[in-house]
């Protein structure tokens, strides 16, 4: 009886758990559209159960508060930029090329009119709400920490360290400084000036391999 009534557990548990998983993709994906065009105070909870078909209590239950909300969409979009074949290519066997081209499509991203607002509103709030302000240093510290592991297979050694890390903030705060500038100056030059960082951090990835190499040779 015991191994009968774990058979039908196992048939039907991934029922539920399917039905929970598409639940709050629906709560999420009417949050994301929600804040972008509302914003992030200017939405309520009932706006977005009306907006997912997922009664108010139903989405009290799976998220505490707004700010989970904003968690499960940075989750979300940081998780889409540290999946990327080419990143975890370049992590797992140091492939140089793999990784410059993660960097390039990094910096050169161009996020949609509802992510760029969305982007805006959630970098505001996080100015005056610790809770987003701790959800975007969070997923911050993910990308870099990815960002160095790369840098590690592609120069590795402890001597390489100082620059590796260097070499990990520029990228990142370049890549961020690009968006930033998508979203507040939307004119020409962009494309120019994103060619113009990806050389230089080209030649500062051509350097660190080549002192990495000579000092471990």
């Amino acid at each position: 009886m015991g191994s009968t009534t774990s058979g039908a557990q196992a048939r039907t548990g991934p029922g539920p758990r399917r039905n929970a998983e598409q639940r709050r993709t629906r709560i999420v994906a009417a949050a994301r559209s929600l804040f972008a065009q509302q914003g992030f105070h200017g939405t309520g909870v009932a706006q977005i159960a009306r907006e997912s078909d997922v009664l108010v209590g139903q989405i009290y239950r799976d998220f505490a508060g707004k700010e989970d909300l904003i968690a499960a969409i940075v989750e979300q979009d940081i998780a889409e930029l540290l999946d990327d074949p080419n990143l975890t290519e370049a992590i797992a066997t140091g492939d140089s090329r793999r990784l410059r081209d993660w960097i390039s499509g990094f910096i050169t991203r161009q996020p949609d009119e509802e992510g760029r607002r969305l982007f805006a509103d959630i970098a505001a709030d996080a100015l005056r709400n610790t809770r987003t302000a701790a959800i975007l240093a969070a997923a911050q510290t993910r990308l870099r920490d990815s960002l160095r592991l790369a840098l590690t297979m592609l120069a590795p050694g402890e001597q390489s360290a100082a620059a590796r890390d260097t070499l990990a903030e520029l990228i990142f705060t370049v890549g961020g400084a690009m968006l930033h500038r998508q979203i507040c100056f939307t004119g020409e030059g962009h494309d120019a000036l994103a060619r113009k960082f990806i050389q230089f951090i080209d030649d500062e990835l051509d350097r660190l391999e080549a002192d990495s190499a000579r000092s471990t040779g």
